[in-house]
């Protein structure tokens, strides 16, 4: 029997709230929408303006993150949570503390990048 790596604990995070996310970011969460589905805010800080979601399920967030890929931009990506920011430096202080995963979205339909430098 081969023996398997196991993912690295925590690699895409706990669930965490709009709120967390934001105490986190070191600002307060503006909230957009309330749905059963998602939750969706933005705080702006020093390093610019987040957007951040979080989603009833794993399926639910691939499925809005295929979407928001396709125009770009750098996401990270946890359990039932996304945060959109202004760059991966921005991201990584965030990523420290909430774990998650940095994707980015290259504006060409479905093709994203996983925690390589754009």
């Amino acid at each position: 029997h081969p023996a398997h790596a196991a993912p690295s604990p925590g690699a895409s995070g706990p669930p965490a709230s709009l709120e967390r996310i934001a105490a986190a970011l070191g600002c307060r969460a503006e909230v957009i929408v309330d749905a059963q589905e998602l939750r969706e805010g933005g705080c702006t800080t020093g390093a610019g303006t987040f957007r951040m979601l979080t989603f009833s399920s794993d399926a639910k967030k691939r499925a809005w993150l295929t979407e928001a890929q396709a125009y770009g931009g750098t996401y990270l990506v946890g359990t039932r949570w996304s945060v959109t920011g202004p760059s991966r430096s921005a991201l990584a202080p965030l990523r420290a503390e909430l774990g998650g995963a940095v994707e980015s979205g290259g504006g060409h339909g479905r093709s994203s990048r996983h925690d390589h430098a754009p």
